[in-house]
């Protein structure tokens, strides 16, 4: 078969195939080819931190969120409380646009644990950041954020009502 004849069933069946949905991918073993990937970039993180009153004493039991900050997607959400010293850990989560996460801090069990905290919230690209795994193709990597200094939760006011 002649180059221009090659040239042209090539052509056909790249429109036909493209036609179908499907597309020319290589492998990328030969120099100047194009490794096509489908799908989302991602990365794997996990969250940690510290969570204090005002006073600098940690609070204990407060409810630690971590979830999408744009859409609040409880279904890619990790929650975890805080230890007797504060602190905090979640899993190993894994999510596409990172940065866009956010980290809620919620006192769920109202004076028990020292008193009752107002709610705060951290977006996670303003926290420390870790790489603890390079990436690869799609993979961005592991990650760890930490919260640079401890989340400082101050006392909710009681309402003074006159009667």
């Amino acid at each position: 078969m002649n180059m221009k004849k090659k040239m042209m069933v090539h052509r056909l069946l790249a429109g036909t195939l493209a036609l179908l949905g499907f597309a020319s991918c290589s492998d990328g073993n030969e120099e100047g080819e194009l490794i096509c990937e489908y799908g989302t970039p991602y990365s794997k993180f996990l969250v940690k931190g510290k969570v204090n009153s005002d006073k600098d004493e940690p609070l204990k039991g407060i409810q630690v969120i971590v979830r999408s900050q744009w859409n609040n997607n409880a279904a890619l959400a990790d929650t975890v409380y805080t230890d007797e010293k504060g602190e905090f850990r979640t899993e190993e989560l894994r999510a596409t646009g990172i940065e866009h996460q956010q980290v809620y801090f919620n006192d769920i069990d109202g004076e028990e644990n020292g008193g009752a905290f107002k709610s705060d919230s951290v977006l996670i690209k303003y926290m420390n950041r870790e790489r603890l795994e390079e990436g690869s193709g799609w993979y961005v990597g592991k990650f760890e954020y930490s919260t640079k200094k401890p989340v400082k939760l101050s006392e909710k006011q009681e309402n003074m009502v006159n009667e």
